[in-house]
């Protein structure tokens, strides 16, 4: 009887482990809505998508392309850097491919295909630590985030073309009170807001607004969309254009204050009259109170429904053991 109810126990705990650290796992879409494949910019389209995402150990690396065109293999740094297929230390030819990240520390990937690893189709990435846990409780509202276009780069005539900005916003959420910073040098750049045409054509015939010193920061006030360009020549057309869509707010507004009573009429010494105290609504016309947030259900429904696996198994064992 005993040794059973250890072996219960034992068996709760394994599969609270594994679905701890089922939840804890993040699955990373390689190269975003590009996928894998040779990057029309070069490789700088995959060394900026890497930069934006945040590796842990237990994360997946998903690797779409098409079977027959494309594959993908872990190798050495060494051979990541020479771009030398021959002794890779994995190779999956079939699209989808998954890679587990297990151990902390640098992962190398490229296409064996010829050139391809060449033309860009190459991907390095640093994995640290162990996956953070789920934070419990609802989550802080968001406040305003400033975003450095670009990165270390900056905002400059790219050296993937206008793919490079294009893939450094696709990695964003802007929202209304956010900030972009333009980071330039004085007398060789400078930042235009431009039309949604002008931004398509490149020709410089109109602008909104144009700022020539470093750094430039502008606040987003409104949704929309907004388009950003160089006025310098042929800059715009060498790829230095950023394109984004701005949604919602990201902090509620504050409550107004309620309004101060008006000041007593001049030359009144005497003492004010008391004011009344502000009649109350019955209670029967108070609306009732708001439902909670639709996101906390699920949450509680799926632990619940965790715990509920977890109570059958122990049961199902003593009973088996009782009988």
């Amino acid at each position: 009887m005993a040794r059973t109810i250890i072996l219960a126990i034992a068996v709760i705990a394994c599969v609270a482990s594994l679905l701890q650290n089922t939840a804890a796992e993040t699955t990373h879409v390689v190269g975003g809505d590009l996928g894998w494949q040779i990057p029309p910019g070069g490789a700088i389209a995959y060394v900026t998508w890497a930069s934006m995402q945040t590796f842990a150990v237990g994360d997946i690396l998903l690797f779409n392309f098409t079977t027959g065109q494309q594959d993908v293999a872990s190798v050495t740094k060494e051979a990541y850097e020479n771009c030398n297929p021959a002794s890779p230390i994995s190779r999956k030819t079939t699209g989808p491919a998954e890679f587990s990240l297990e151990a902390a520390g640098d992962y190398y990937f490229i296409c064996t295909l010829e050139l391809h690893c060449t033309l860009g189709q190459k991907l390095a990435i640093h994995v640290t630590g162990p996956a953070p846990q789920p934070s419990p409780g609802p989550s802080l509202p968001r406040t305003p985030v400033n975003y450095t276009v670009g990165g270390n780069i900056g905002w400059a005539i790219p050296p993937g073309g206008a793919l490079f900005y294009a893939s450094w916003a696709s990695f964003y959420s802007f929202f209304v009170c956010d900030t972009l910073v333009f980071n330039f040098a004085n007398g060789t750049q400078d930042v235009a807001i431009v039309p949604k045409d002008v931004y398509e054509t490149c020709n410089i015939n109109s602008t909104i607004a144009v700022f020539t010193s470093s750094p430039v920061t502008i606040t987003l006030k409104f949704p929309g969309e907004y388009y950003f360009t160089s006025t310098y020549l042929s800059h715009c057309s060498l790829g230095q254009r950023l394109a984004i869509n701005v949604t919602g707010t990201s902090t509620p507004a504050p409550a107004a204050p309620p309004p101060l009573p008006p000041p007593p009429p001049p030359g009144n010494r005497t003492s004010p009259a008391p004011v009344p105290p502000p009649v109350q609504p019955p209670p029967s016309r108070q609306p009732p109170p708001p439902p909670p947030p639709a996101s906390v259900a699920p949450c509680q429904v799926v632990g619940g429904f965790y715990i509920t696996i977890l109570s059958i198994i122990a049961v199902a064992l003593i009973s088996s053991s009782v009988e």
